[in-house]
């Protein structure tokens, strides 16, 4: 009982494919159980509980929390959340609770593929929801994350169409 040459190659292939993603085991599959608000989502992988915030952004609770006027710059917040509703709950509009994604955790944060290659992190910044934090330095991120907020500005979406990036500027560190 031999196997031909093709299923030999599959067999090999696939024994290839399955070892390096067992050697790096970096994105792992996790179902979506909570979501806080657009910073804070929870899964659940494997039974284990998984705080996922978005990689390598700033969302508008993460602004608040490093301006130099919090009271303010909430505020400012508050009033683009009343007059676009739907940008407060963004994550339960296009995140479904039950639904396994894939993520990755890196360091501080967590990668989560929301929509196809997309991550979460690229859609927040499309809709300008976040900016790109600064301090974070990933060769791989770096680019992507910079492109999508890129796409948020041209478009004019919410932290440009607003005063919230002028009343959540950072704190002098």
């Amino acid at each position: 009982m031999s196997m031909c040459k093709k299923e030999t190659r599959m067999f090999v292939y696939g024994a290839l494919f399955f070892s390096t993603i067992s050697l790096h085991g970096e994105i792992m599959l996790g179902q979506l159980v909570g979501i806080e608000n657009n910073s804070k989502i929870r899964l659940r992988d494997n039974n284990i509980p998984v705080v996922c915030e978005p990689f390598g952004i700033k969302t508008f609770e993460w602004l608040v929390r490093d301006a130099d006027n919090p009271a303010e710059c909430q505020q400012s917040i508050e009033t683009f959340y009343r007059s676009h509703p739907h940008t407060r709950v963004y994550a339960h509009e296009h995140l479904r609770t039950y639904q396994t994604y894939h993520y990755e955790k890196i360091r501080n944060g967590c990668i989560l593929y929301a929509n196809g290659p997309e991550s979460y992190s690229e859609m927040l910044l499309n809709e300008g929801l976040a900016i790109v934090d600064e301090r974070v330095d990933n060769k791989e991120w770096n680019a992507k994350l910079k492109r999508a907020q890129i796409r948020g500005k041209n478009r004019k979406e919410a932290l440009y169409e607003s005063d919230i990036l002028a009343k959540c500027s950072e704190k002098k560190r």
